[in-house]
């Protein structure tokens, strides 16, 4: 048989104590009273509602009567439906501590059904107070979907009558994530002595996490909308053309966008080993994190944005000022801080990054683009990986760099070495290679062996074969140089 102060932490009551004494006495039954004069039929052990028509003479001489009465009958409290009832007179208070019964009133508006039935589900044993633990916690989360996480895990865990603790560590046999699987960064976190005696608190704690995951969610995409709104944007404005450039620059100035200011932009292109039925969706979930962390990493030190490039991301740092000369070597150790944040994170992940120089206006946008690109392909030929290189640190490749950074000059480069591209990609990178070697000792067959560790007939047999395949005069300067540019642009490639 529950007590009168168990009964009263039956979620869903909002009873306050105006007289009396709230102690341990068993309750065994509601009452409802519509007069004063029907608590002569109070049976024992009662809890006492008094209906809205009755409070009204609660300061009167008549409620002291009444309150003798049902003392006399065994009542243990008197409830007052209406929340503005008035508070008893100082005789009624001291009958109720004398005979211990106490008096309460509803502290919000309700119904007085649903405070009866509240009354009765407290009375009727386990099963129905922890469901109606479940469902007022339900109602609460619905009712505040606004309120702070740790004020609502408080809120819950008074409803549930238990220790329920918001943490970062899983802490225990039940903690419940807040988030999907492994992008959980908190726990809802239940005594296990608790949950064994009382399994309503699997279903709370379930569904607390679940709300605090969606809430957190929800939040996420709001603060990543005007991101991801900028993000297309710039990614669009870097793979038009000059002609339908005016229309996204517009947006771009609407947007708050500085694109008339200056310009910086970092590029870095990501790899992983996977196997070859590796989920493609969980892969995109992987490059949007990185690309979420590298921003959030840069974003520290000044005001950055984030495009999408083919192969991997652009950070784009804007400023409506010349930054300086120090701006490309101050942008290579903020991004390499990212680079070190996202290995960390992913450490199956192989980065190639270049960092290209300030410019200003929407072309000095792309010229940094380009800048990054073509700095990228350069760390990829030397085997820079996860390193952020400024495109002007790149010593004597840089004028090869800025060349090959050009369409017509890429156009030339895969029509000259176009048939030998033609022999699939191992044969075509070996038959590169060897040509290479050859030229750059300005066709001595030895040392060219010598380079590529194979015998000078062999070598000689090969260069044979690539000339018959090239349509170029091996006597003729110009094609000489042609050649050399080709070999070496497409290494950097």
């Amino acid at each position: 048989m529950p007590q009168l102060d168990e009964v009263l932490r039956t979620p869903g009551l909002r009873l306050e104590r105006l007289g009396g004494s709230v102690g341990a006495r068993p309750v065994e039954r509601v009452f409802l009273a519509e007069d004063l004069l029907e608590l002569q039929e109070c049976p024992a052990g009662a809890i006492v509602v008094l209906s809205r028509q009755t409070n009204g003479a609660v300061d009167s001489y008549r409620f002291d009567v009444a309150l003798r009465l049902a003392a006399t009958r065994g009542a243990v409290a008197l409830v007052l439906a209406d929340p503005a009832a008035p508070r008893p007179i100082s005789t009624s208070a001291a009958t109720a501590q004398r005979f211990g019964l106490a008096i309460l009133r509803n502290v919000e508006p309700i119904n007085i059904a649903t405070l009866v039935c509240a009354l009765d589900i407290a009375l009727r044993g386990p099963a129905e107070l922890a469901l109606q633990r479940a469902v007022v916690a339900v109602q609460q989360l619905a009712s505040h979907r606004d309120a702070p996480s740790e004020e609502l895990v408080a809120e819950i865990a008074e409803i549930a009558g238990a220790e329920l603790v918001l943490s970062d560590q899983p802490e225990g046999e039940f903690a419940f994530p807040v988030g999907l699987g492994g992008d959980a960064q908190r726990w809802v976190l239940v005594h296990s002595e608790e949950m064994q005696a009382r399994p309503e608190l699997m279903l709370i704690g379930r569904l607390l996490a679940d709300f605090l995951g969606l809430a957190t969610l929800a939040e996420r995409r709001a603060r990543e909308l005007p991101m991801r709104s900028r993000a297309e944007l710039l990614t669009e404005l870097l793979d038009s053309s000059a002609r339908g450039r005016s229309e996204l620059l517009r947006r771009a100035r609407s947007l708050g966008l500085p694109i008339d200011g200056w310009h910086l932009v970092a590029r870095i292109e990501y790899s992983e080993e996977r196997p070859a039925d590796a989920d493609e969706v969980a892969a995109f979930a992987r490059r949007e994190e990185l690309g979420r962390l590298a921003l959030d990493t840069v974003r520290r030190s000044g005001t950055w944005h984030l495009a999408r490039a083919e192969r991997g991301l652009l950070l784009i740092q804007m400023s409506r000022n010349d930054p300086g000369s120090t701006a490309a070597a101050n942008a290579v150790r903020i991004v390499q801080r990212a680079l070190d944040a996202a290995i960390a994170e992913f450490p199956g992940v192989t980065t190639y990054c270049g960092v290209g120089s300030a410019h200003s206006g929407p072309t000095g946008l792309i010229n940094s683009a380009a800048e990054a690109r073509a700095a990228v392909a350069a760390v990829r030929a030397r085997g820079r990986a996860n390193l952020a290189t400024a495109f002007d640190g790149l010593g004597l490749r840089q004028t090869l760099v800025e060349w090959y950074s050009s369409q017509a000059a890429r156009t030339a480069v895969d029509t000259v070495l176009a048939p030998l591209d033609k022999m699939g990609r191992t044969k075509s990178a070996e038959a590169i290679r060897t040509l290479q070697a050859y030229l750059d000792n300005h066709g001595s067959l030895s040392r060219a062996a010598a380079e590529l560790h194979l015998h000078r007939n062999s070598v000689a047999y090969r260069v044979e074969r690539i000339f018959a395949e090239l349509d170029v005069d091996p006597d003729n300067p110009d094609d000489w140089l042609l050649l050399q540019l080709a070999c070496r642009a497409r290494a950097l490639a």
